[in-house]
């Protein structure tokens, strides 16, 4: 039995991989368990239910994504549009797999987003991160003299359904490549430029 200082990071990642490859209803606690390496009982010590352990890996796979693609895409370092280029490519190559499995939360949020209000509002906030990224990002473009400031909020949450779409129809085709040609219709739809 591993360390009860590991035990609830194995218990987080299996719950985000699980949970990612198939559904959060399909996947059961003995499951979870069985696949961390760790007893029912210490399930229970640390999460007093699948929802709270959900609602962790929720928070673990945000902070990855965070510091894994959100972070390296809309670096400064590049100009502002060109991050959501480099942005959808960096979902593309992370989505690269015999199997693509879309967005966990774009995923739990279909699943769940009716029938559990704390993983609903959770997912929320993840959403809502997604567009300060976004906005900044246009903020910048709008300094520039790229786009006009007062569509810069609507344009943000626009671009969070967009990319949220084009994780869902990648998923459907199966085919991560197409998220990053996704990217360049993004950006006419911002700018309003025909392709």
């Amino acid at each position: 039995m591993p360390r009860t200082t590991t035990a609830r990071a194995q218990l987080i990642a299996s719950a985000t991989r699980l949970i990612h490859s198939s559904s959060y209803l399909a996947v059961s606690v003995d499951e979870l368990c069985a696949d961390a390496g760790v007893r029912k009982g210490s399930f229970y010590y640390f999460f007093p239910s699948k929802r709270e352990l959900a609602l962790a890996a929720i928070d673990e796979q945000w902070t990855w994504t965070r510091a894994n693609i959100l972070e390296p895409a809309f670096a400064p370092d590049v100009k502002p549009l060109e991050r959501f280029e480099r942005f959808f490519g960096l979902v593309a190559q992370h989505q690269q797999a015999d199997v693509v499995r879309g967005c966990p939360f774009g995923n739990l949020a279909a699943e769940l987003g009716t029938q559990d209000v704390v993983i609903r509002d959770r997912i929320r906030q993840v959403f809502d991160g997604y567009s300060v990224y976004f906005e900044r990002a246009l903020r910048d473009a709008s300094d520039a003299g790229l786009l006009s400031e007062d569509v810069v909020s609507r344009t943000a949450d626009a671009l969070v359904a967009y990319f949220q779409g084009a994780l869902l129809l990648a998923k459907t085709r199966n085919d991560a490549t197409l998220i990053e040609d996704l990217a360049v219709q993004a950006l006419h739809l911002v700018t309003g430029d025909k392709p």
